[in-house]
């Protein structure tokens, strides 16, 4: 009988450790292949916007547009697959099934959630693309939203890479599209580019010297471009766009730093320096190669009395969320100048102008002030030409050295 009693209190721990075993073992079932994929979101019904990645090891993988390479997480938890920006809030989710990938790329704060799918493969639009010298020898005037109140101007850069393709961005009064990869068929033109923040696909048809297309920014944003051939054709100065209503006001700020430590341009810390002031935020492409090139900048210049400072305008919903994504940003470019939270909640440039009544305008983020020792505006910066343009960020870099070269009396 207590024989009994035994064999009845041993089966149940028998049974839950066999549960044990299984739920353990079904914890990561597949990986990923140490492979080249591709790819993609579903910008509309049946449209895609592609990009390439390859998977270096069970943790990381990189995604190419063009030239550019940027690193992203991997993460498996049972049966799903989580693939995390290392620097943007934005992740892919989805479940892997015979090494392909069915889920959604997903910005929380934003609400925003797009379809995605991957496969094997390093054939980014699966097309036997043709060479075009028109397209990509010669400078092209665009117009998004044309003929409608928000239209604005940009500049098409294309140039030929590799097999026939191309690398291309378009260049605004308020930063880049980055880098753009795709190329040229039967008339038509396809691009895109993903990062973890910016996921764009154009389209479009060149006849002689005009282009018309579409641009898609993920599926939230769906805009007409058109384009002629004008190799003259330049935007309006990016010194121009933003200025001090009154040349006797100053630029004043006061916020919280990462650890809640109030920061302000009367602080004891600034006096008799000159200063070098972003306005930013963690999910914008550009600021990221804007900051990017502060960092490198600042490692590889002595700057006697010059301080950085950036000004984050955030879109994460909660404080905690926002700072999270300022952190994020300063460990993975080492960013070593303080960057103070200006707002959370929303990006809206109207909120953020209240914060700074004695500039005329914010168009644009980044937007950089250069002030000298008095505290005076020596010039303000609008936007940020990243690598992508060219020889446009060359000039950047050369005026910036300029301006650096003034601040410190050289």
């Amino acid at each position: 009988m207590l024989s009994k009693i035994k064999i009845l209190i041993r089966l149940p721990l028998f049974i839950i450790g066999l549960v044990l075993v299984i739920s353990c073992n079904s914890k990561v079932s597949e990986k990923l292949q140490q492979v080249d994929y591709v790819g993609r979101l579903e910008v509309e019904n049946n449209k895609y916007l592609p990009f390439n990645f390859s998977v270096t090891n069970d943790s990381t993988l990189v995604v190419q547009n063009s030239s550019e390479t940027v690193d992203f997480s991997i993460v498996y938890s049972k049966d799903s697959i989580f693939i995390k920006s290392k620097v943007f809030e934005g992740f892919i989710k989805g479940v892997l099934d015979d090494n392909k990938i069915n889920g959604v790329f997903v910005i929380e704060s934003l609400d925003r959630s797009v379809p995605f799918t991957s496969y094997m493969s390093n054939n980014r639009f699966n097309i036997d693309f043709d060479d075009n010298k028109k397209l990509t020898l010669n400078r092209w005037k665009f117009v998004f939203n044309p003929n409608m109140d928000n239209s604005s101007f940009s500049v098409g850069i294309f140039n030929s890479i590799g097999q026939n393709e191309i690398s291309a961005t378009f260049r605004t009064t308020t930063g880049d599209y980055g880098y753009m990869h795709g190329g040229y068929k039967k008339n038509k033109i396809v691009l895109s580019t993903f990062n973890g923040s910016r996921a764009y696909l154009f389209e479009a048809e060149i006849n002689n010297d005009t282009v018309e297309g579409v641009m898609y920014a993920g599926n939230h944003s769906k805009t007409i471009v058109k384009g002629v051939l004008d190799n003259d054709f330049e935007l309006s100065n990016e010194y121009s766009l933003t200025s001090i209503k009154d040349r006797n006001q100053k630029f004043d700020f006061s916020f919280e730093n990462t650890t809640g430590k109030l920061i302000s341009i009367d602080d004891k810390f600034y006096d008799g320096k000159s200063m070098v002031i972003q306005l930013m935020g963690s999910w914008c492409s550009n600021c990221l190669d804007e900051s990017k090139f502060y960092v490198d900048y600042i490692n590889k210049n002595e700057l006697n009395d010059i301080e950085f400072v950036a000004l984050a305008f955030e879109y994460a919903k909660t404080k905690d969320n926002a700072l999270n994504s300022i952190l994020k940003l300063k460990k993975q470019l080492g960013i070593n100048y303080p960057i103070l939270l200006a707002q959370y909640g929303s990006s809206d440039k109207v909120r953020a102008l209240e914060k700074f009544p004695m500039l005329n305008n914010i168009i644009s983020y980044p937007t950089t002030i250069f002030l000298d020792k008095n505290k005076d505006v020596i010039k303000i910066h609008t936007g940020f030409n990243g690598p992508a343009t060219g020889e446009k960020y060359t000039e950047f870099i050369n005026e910036f050295n300029s301006t650096i070269k003034f601040m410190q009396g050289n």
